[in-house]
């Protein structure tokens, strides 16, 4: 077969897979009666309150400042913090810097549970950030990994510097550490791996290593055409290896399964825009529902989340922060759900596997923190560099065992081989993919925070125990 061929093969199985996706997501809504359920009065004022609440740039969130940070590259990020950036006091205090990145279809307002802790604000320099493209953030023309890594490691090592991580004389006086979730996990194992010294330690919960992962479907597609050649040469007694093809080709079928909202993301914009928001945005909110697990969806948690994904609306775009900085132009010019192809666009142009081409700046910056720490940022040694992928920083994966959308002998299996010293695989057994909003795991994943900050005395999981009973450490190293 041709390669022009096996491409539109490709490109025929895509389209048919994603359309099929929409037309079932569509029949499922129509099955609930979500699909043409209008929102009341009370439900367009919760969620008018809720999106002032979330994204009004002249108020505090739960003792949470808004922030625009204009980058030497001219581009806008938007975050909040619990302390004000760039100031003696800030830069003075000994507390660490903690950086949370969400996924799809979120924004900084994911971690709202998580951040608003008086006790974490007590300990740390909370810094939650909007990724490009999503809430308050400027977005991108395109989302390659190059354009998206170098725009987030410009950031980071901005917010370490203006948070006194890094000065002039001395680096590393105060630790780093990066949380995320879903698309933040993804752009945060690239960074773990390529630019590991970003943070002393990253803090992962329910996001693939892509590198893993293909690795992984070249194991089981290798083990089954195994299996499955010895079936055809003796198909009298071919019945038990023909099962065990299947057994070990089932977790890339699950996977396959699972990824339907993938292919649909690939599909021609109009057809996108028409997934992500028909039906009253039936799609985005049957996810936030089961973002909460088997706690009660109320009608506030309705609004905060769908506020969350929606980002500012003309009013909140026309406030202003204490500093009198105001949302990128941008986002006046895309109202209406217009911002949803930028979160589409992640999967479309391949954030999560093309190349990386850092720039001279980006490896001078980079250079500059590797050689100022003290510490080694990777376990592995000059001619030990694991495989493919691995990361080179101390790293805590959470994975939530109940995950609807990536399936864990894809995602985990051997992950030990990717991990460098003093790192951990942590199974949450009643948690599904939406680890910062299950109350389990956002109560485990603020211990982790404060045992990383603390000095990672003890082990993990006896620091886990009283917040998550029965946590499972699947792999110390």
């Amino acid at each position: 077969m041709g390669k022009p061929v096996a491409q539109a093969l490709t490109r025929t199985i895509v389209f048919v897979y994603g359309f099929f996706t929409i037309v079932l997501y569509g029949l499922i809504s129509l099955s609930k009666g979500t699909y043409f359920k209008r929102p009341t009065e009370k439900e367009k004022l919760e969620l008018q309150l809720a999106r002032d609440r979330i994204w009004n740039l002249s108020k505090d969130y739960e003792g949470l400042s808004h922030h625009i940070l204009t980058l030497q590259s001219g581009f806008k990020f938007h975050f909040v913090s619990n302390d004000i950036p760039n100031t003696p006091e800030t830069i003075g205090s000994n507390k660490p810097l903690v950086i949370f990145i969400h996924g799809f279809p979120d924004s900084w307002a994911i971690w709202r549970h998580i951040i608003k802790n008086p006790a974490l604000q007590k300990e740390v320099s909370v810094v939650a950030i909007d990724l490009p493209g999503y809430g308050g953030t400027e977005s991108l023309d395109r989302y390659s990994a190059t354009n998206v890594l170098e725009k987030l490691t410009e950031l980071i090592v901005t917010l370490r510097t203006q948070y006194g991580v890094d000065t002039d004389s001395e680096s590393n006086t105060k630790k780093t550490v990066i949380v995320a979730h879903d698309w933040g996990c993804v752009l945060s194992m690239r960074l773990a791996a390529e630019a590991p010294s970003l943070a002393h330690r990253f803090i992962l919960s329910n996001g693939p290593s892509m590198k893993l992962v293909e690795s992984n479907i070249r194991r089981i597609l290798f083990s089954s055409k195994k299996m499955l050649s010895n079936a055809w040469r003796a198909p009298l007694q071919s019945r038990v290896p023909l099962l065990q093809a299947l057994r070990t080709i089932s977790p890339l079928l699950r996977q396959i399964g699972l990824s339907g909202y993938i292919f649909a993301m690939q599909l021609p914009i109009p057809l996108v825009h028409y997934f992500l928001t028909a039906g009253n945005q039936a799609l985005l909110k049957s996810v936030h529902i089961r973002s909460f697990g088997s706690a009660e969806f109320s009608a506030h948690d309705v609004a905060e989340s769908m506020a969350s994904t929606m980002g500012p609306s003309v009013a909140e775009s026309k406030t202003v922060t204490a500093n009198g900085d105001s949302y990128p132009t941008t986002l006046q010019d895309e109202r209406a759900f217009a911002h949803v192809i930028h979160m589409a666009n992640y999967y479309r142009h391949r954030a999560a596997f093309s190349r990386w081409n850092k720039s001279i700046e980006t490896v001078a910056s980079l250079h500059g923190l590797a050689s100022g720490t003290a510490r080694a940022s990777s376990g592995a040694g000059l001619f030990d560099e694991g495989p493919p992928g691995a990361l080179k920083a101390c790293t805590t994966i959470f994975w939530g065992k109940n995950d609807i959308a990536l399936d864990q002998r894809i995602c985990l299996d051997g992950m030990g081989d990717y991990l460098v010293q003093g790192s951990q695989v942590v199974l949450l057994p009643r948690t599904g993919h939406w680890t910062p909003v299950e109350t389990e795991s956002r109560a485990a994943l603020i211990k982790a925070v404060e045992w990383t900050v603390q000095g990672e005395k003890g082990s993990i999981g006896s620091a886990l125990e009283t917040s998550y009973p029965g946590v499972q450490v699947s792999f110390s190293r």
